[in-house]
């Protein structure tokens, strides 16, 4: 009988001993943080403070005024984005158009007076530089065969980035001295598509 209280009594102990390994309470601190979230930002660009078809074109009429041909345009792209972009530049659509064909250049250019025999003259005798910033990114002519290299030249630089909120120029010249064309020339004209791609930064390097 003693035997069975002594025993009775360590189980009770067991039980007792249990049951409050379980209720007791640890000492403990905690914090919250609320309001975690995660949102994209944003890479978008003006140029000279214009977007889409309100840019401003380069339009240069009636040259020749001079024998030595000049001029230039410069247009200011701005990251209006929260993101650091990477800024690509190209000629699309480049077209050389002979318009008309007076005496004087029907004697020089045979295939003038029929129409879509031959492009204008006009593009291939001009040399077409483009700057990013002041650095010259391409020396090439504006003729349809040659819009790729100012293309191909701009993808090999270094990465031009615009940070979030700064700006980068990009810089056409046009030239051609007095020796450099003549009477084929006359009354042609060259048109073109400036194009400006802000891309976002990664590993790889996409060509827009």
């Amino acid at each position: 009988m003693k035997i069975k209280i002594f025993l009775s009594v360590i189980i009770i102990g067991f039980v007792i001993g249990g049951t409050f390994l379980v209720t007791r309470a640890y000492l403990r601190a905690s914090q919250t943080a609320t309001g975690s979230k995660i949102s994209a930002g944003t890479l978008d660009m003006d140029v000279g403070g214009q977007r889409g078809t309100l840019i401003d074109p380069f339009v240069v009429d009636n040259i020749g005024a001079e024998g030595n041909i000049t001029g230039s345009k410069t247009w200011t792209v701005n990251n209006t984005g929260t993101l650091p972009g990477q800024l690509y530049f190209r000629l699309n659509d480049v077209i050389n158009y002979e318009n008309d064909c007076n005496e004087p250049e029907g004697l020089i250019d045979t295939t003038c007076t029929d129409p879509g025999a031959d492009e204008g003259e006009l593009g291939s005798k001009l040399t077409f530089k483009v700057y990013a910033d002041t650095q010259l990114v391409s020396t090439t002519q504006l003729t349809k065969d040659d819009m790729n290299n100012i293309r191909n030249s701009w993808n090999a630089l270094p990465a031009v980035i615009i940070p979030a909120g700064e700006s980068k120029q990009v810089k056409v010249e046009y030239s051609a001295g007095e020796n450099d064309y003549g009477n084929e020339v006359q009354s042609d004209s060259v048109t073109f598509d400036a194009r400006f791609d802000l891309v976002q930064i990664t590993n790889a390097k996409p060509t827009p």
